[in-house]
C-alpha cells in the first residue's frame, strides 16, 4: 500500500523565513571571525559610547569583559583630547581615515595605535555610528623611539665631533700667539687665492714683512713683551687689511699678507696705510716699545705661474734688500 506519508507535499519555506536564517547564520560566522581577529574590532557612536567590542580590543585595553568596557567613554580613552575633536573632524570631512594614536589603559597605562575607522551614515547622511579597527603599535613605537633616541644621541655625537675636528683645525692652521693664519694656514689660503688669480687672469701682490728690532725688544725688556709687540702687529694688520685677505704669520717676527682683488696701487696704499697706523701706534704711548717693520711686495703673473713656496720667496728676498737699505742709512 501506499505509504500515505510519503504522499504529503512540504510546504516550502517562506522567502522571508529563509532570508532570516541565511542573515542569522551570516551574522554568527561574521561574529566568530571577529571575535578571533588578533586586532581590535569596535562599534561607537558619535556622543562616545562603545557600542561592541572584541575580545583582542578589551584584552588591548586592560578590561576583563566587553561589559565593563562598553561601560567606559571613548573619549576617556585618549591621552589627547585635542586627537578625539581631529579624529571626528577628519571623519566629517571623509567618511574612512587612517591615524596614530595614544590611549590609555584600564590600569593607567598607554598604549599606541593604529586605528582604521570608518563613518557610517545614517537615513538623514548624520553619522549614525563609527566602524573600526585598532592594531596595537606600541611595540614598533617602542622600537622607533629608541631609534629616534640613538640617532638623536648619535647626530649630537657628530655634532661635537666635527666641532672637535673643526677646533682642531684651527688650531692646525692658526697661531696662537697673534691669531692669525700659521705657515701652514696661510700657504694653503694663499694657493685658493692664487686659483682666483689664475682664473681672472689677473696680477697678484704679495707682501711680506719683518719686525725691525724684535730681538732688541726682548734683550732689553723681556720675551713678553715681545710677544706683546708681535700681538699689536698682527692686530694693526688686521684693521689695516681687509677680512677677506689672507694674514699669517709665518714664524718668529715675520709676517705675509696676500690680498685679494688688489692691485698694485692698491697694495702701495695698504702699506701706506700700514706706516701711518705704526706710527700712530708709537706716538700713543701705549707700550714700552717702538713698533717697525720692513717690507717686501712680489707679484704674481697667472702667465708665468709659480708655487706659494716661491712667491713668498721673492718676496722675502725684497724685504730683505730694503732691511739692508735701512740699516746702511742708519
Amino acid at each position: 500500500m501506499p505509504d500515505p506519508k510519503r504522499n504529503v507535499s512540504r510546504k516550502p519555506r517562506p522567502a522571508a523565513a529563509l532570508r532570516r536564517q541565511t542573515l542569522k547564520a551570516s551574522e554568527a560566522r561574521y561574529s566568530s571571525l571577529v571575535d578571533h581577529l588578533p586586532v581590535g574590532v569596535y562599534r561607537t557612536n558619535p556622543e562616545g559610547r562603545i557600542l561592541t567590542a572584541n575580545p583582542a580590543l578589551v584584552k588591548m585595553l586592560g578590561y576583563q569583559s566587553e561589559e565593563e568596557l562598553r561601560g567606559v567613554n571613548v573619549n576617556d580613552l585618549y591621552i589627547r583630547k585635542k586627537d578625539r575633536e581631529a579624529h571626528l573632524h577628519s571623519l566629517d570631512q571623509r567618511l574612512i581615515y587612517f591615524t596614530e594614536l595614544k590611549l590609555r589603559r584600564r590600569d593607567g597605562g598607554t598604549i599606541w595605535g593604529n586605528d582604521f575607522p570608518r563613518a557610517v551614515p545614517g537615513p538623514t547622511g548624520a553619522v549614525r555610528y563609527y566602524d573600526g579597527i585598532l592594531v596595537n603599535i606600541t611595540r614598533r613605537k617602542k622600537i622607533e623611539n629608541q631609534l629616534r633616541r640613538t640617532l638623536a644621541k648619535l647626530a649630537a655625537s657628530n655634532r661635537e665631533r666635527q666641532e672637535m675636528i673643526h677646533k682642531l683645525e684651527a688650531l692646525s692652521v692658526t697661531d696662537d700667539l697673534t691669531g692669525l693664519y700659521n705657515r701652514r694656514g696661510f700657504n694653503l689660503m694663499a694657493r685658493q687665492t692664487m686659483k682666483i688669480g689664475d682664473r681672472r687672469k689677473v696680477l697678484m701682490f704679495l707682501l711680506f714683512l719683518d719686525m725691525d728690532n724684535l730681538k732688541g725688544i726682548n734683550d732689553s725688556l723681556g720675551h713678553s713683551s715681545g710677544d706683546e709687540a708681535l700681538r699689536r702687529m698682527a692686530d694693526i694688520l688686521k684693521i689695516t687689511f681687509r677680512k677677506s685677505d689672507v694674514k699669517g704669520r709665518m714664524g718668529g717676527d715675520e709676517f705675509a699678507v696676500f690680498p685679494v682683488d688688489t692691485s698694485f696701487e692698491g697694495v702701495r696704499s695698504a702699506l701706506a696705510r700700514l706706516e701711518g697706523k705704526v706710527l700712530a701706534f708709537n706716538q700713543s704711548d701705549r707700550a714700552p716699545f717702538q713698533l717697525a717693520f720692513s717690507a717686501g711686495v712680489a707679484c704674481y703673473d697667472p702667465t708665468d705661474p709659480i708655487t706659494i713656496e716661491e712667491l713668498l720667496a721673492r718676496a722675502d728676498k725684497l724685504m730683505y734688500a730694503q732691511k739692508e737699505l735701512k740699516g746702511r742709512k742708519r
